[in-house]
């Protein structure tokens, strides 16, 4: 979990979730290699669900005003069971909705397609916070 500050006070505002993986042999494997790979084979389903849960049953334990970010990957919204997948998350952990905070990228908002929009509203709708990750690197950049 990397710490997140407020900006206006420098106190811990919460924690954002991220994944890593330490291979037996390779070592510490980066994201941007492993998670492409999980995104084409379609493991980042499975992956993210878990991470989710996880972030979710560890910021259960923590104290009421810190809050989780997790990551979600473009390919996951294309799955219609994502909003059942956050629901089922906080039910099992017990985790209040408000300190859950999904990040996603620039890619999901361009697909403007009328499911992932109807997904965005029943997340918020839970009570899920929503965070554009990343913002300015993509179509957003100055470069672009």
């Amino acid at each position: 979990f990397q710490p997140q500050v407020a900006s206006a006070d420098l106190g811990l505002a919460g924690f954002e979730a991220l994944i890593r993986w330490d291979h037996a042999f390779r070592g510490a494997v980066p994201p941007a290699d492993f998670i492409p790979l999980a995104e084409e084979t379609g493991l980042i389903r499975p992956l993210g669900d878990w991470v989710l849960g996880d972030a979710c049953t560890a910021a259960a334990r923590w104290p009421d005003a810190i809050q989780v970010a997790v990551n979600l990957s473009p390919i996951q919204f294309k799955d219609r069971s994502l909003v059942a997948t956050v629901r089922r998350a906080l039910e099992e952990s017990g985790l209040r909705p408000g300190r859950l905070e999904l990040e996603i990228t620039e890619a999901v908002l361009l697909q403007r397609d009328d499911v992932t929009i109807a997904m965005l509203h029943e997340l918020r709708a839970l009570g899920v916070r929503i965070a554009m990750d990343d913002f300015g690197v993509g179509y957003s950049s100055l470069s672009y």
